[in-house]
């Protein structure tokens, strides 16, 4: 499986190198054309805990998905809906860290400097800027490590979700050939968070079932599970993304009844 996902990468470095104008020139076309949406107004810290209170403690952690960019307020966003899902059967306290154009390297970089907490739950959205800025497959597999190593010794996590990375491959808002050139690179990452996440305690690795179909780019831009940018969810697609960690959730908290 490693030499394979390897050649693929050498492949893909080829074929890159051939297009590189090509893809040179959407890139900028893209980074200018495309609508940048903010985001979200609101707060980011819901529900609280107090020193005697039990319950469960959430941090939401990443990228622009994280921060809930596509939605037009926290609560419509993958932290309110969320945090909405899991207060039906327990008192949460949930927290957002996350910030647009987040790398792995910057999510390494903030649990490093946060103080030690207790989160029992964190939710990693991160991948799409690494597809982008060419993080290198080394350093993405050490960052992973070193993220589940500081929630599991710093933050005492007991259930770390890794959201899969979205099929770029199928992004409205990248012309081709740079859409299938980022959707290798986002698959090819994808592999090895996976096989890493397998790898590692406390941890798991989540497939939205929107990201798994084989559908057309139409098909993904006509179903709503994405915002007008071509390129963030929806509100629609974090409603069912926190559908999704919320199931996990809930049967990790039975399991440890």
């Amino acid at each position: 499986m490693k030499i394979l996902i390897y050649f693929n990468v050498f492949l893909q470095n080829v074929v890159l190198i051939g297009l590189f104008p090509l893809v040179l020139l959407q890139a900028m076309w893209v980074k200018k054309k495309t609508l940048r949406l903010p985001e979200p107004e609101g707060k980011r810290e819901f529900g609280h805990l107090t020193a005697h209170e039990r319950g469960l403690s959430v941090l939401v952690i990443g990228d622009s998905a994280a921060a809930g960019v596509g939605a037009k307020t926290q609560e419509n966003a993958l932290s309110g809906l969320l945090h909405s899902q899991l207060t039906a059967n327990q008192n949460v306290k949930l927290s957002v860290n996350a910030t647009t154009g987040f790398t792995s390297c910057d999510i390494v970089s903030v649990l490093t400097q946060l103080p030690p907490q207790h989160y029992e739950v964190v939710l990693i959205s991160m991948g799409v800027n690494d597809v982008t800025k060419f993080t290198s497959l080394t350093r993405w597999k050490r960052n992973i490590n070193e993220i589940v190593s500081l929630l599991t010794t710093k933050f005492s996590s007991k259930l770390i979700i890794f959201t899969a990375l979205p099929p770029m491959h199928l992004f409205p808002a990248l012309p081709h050939p740079l859409r299938a050139l980022l959707g290798l690179r986002a698959r090819l990452l994808n592999k090895l968070l996976k096989g890493c996440v397998d790898k590692l305690p406390h941890t798991t690795h989540l497939a939205i079932p929107i990201m798994e179909n084989d559908v057309s780019v139409a098909s993904m831009q006509q179903s709503g599970f994405m915002a007008n940018d071509g390129f963030h969810p929806s509100s629609k697609g974090y409603a069912l993304w926190a559908q999704q960690v919320a199931i996990l959730t809930e049967k990790y908290l039975k399991n440890t009844e």
